[in-house]
């Protein structure tokens, strides 16, 4: 029995607790700071088509602006979105100011 404390306490004395601890430490940066890095790292990365709104949290979009619209004007926005390289939420936008610089209501 008191064999076998003696070998714990050697292999206690001769194992790396720093290095142990170093190796369970996370590998990237989880501050906030470490986190936006991170968005605007994909942000630049991924184009502007595949972006879903869910990978990017800031987007500067906070508020909620929903309409009902027919099927087919639905689905001929999503393709001009597409086509131009934008989200909906982007090519919408885009479509609302012009609408509101042409008719001189800014």
């Amino acid at each position: 029995m008191t064999r076998d404390a003696d070998v714990s306490a050697e292999d206690d004395e001769a194992w790396d607790w720093e290095a142990a601890r170093a190796k369970l430490r996370p590998q990237i940066d989880q501050s906030k700071r470490g986190r936006q890095q991170r968005q605007r790292k994909i942000s630049q990365s991924v184009s502007p088509a595949a972006r879903d709104g869910r990978s990017l949290r800031a987007t500067g979009r906070t508020a909620q602006f929903n309409f009902k619209a027919r099927p087919e004007l639905k689905l001929a926005a999503q393709a001009a979105a597409d086509k131009a390289g934008m989200t909906l939420a982007e090519w919408m936008e885009m479509a609302v100011n012009a609408a509101i610089e042409k008719d001189g209501n800014a």
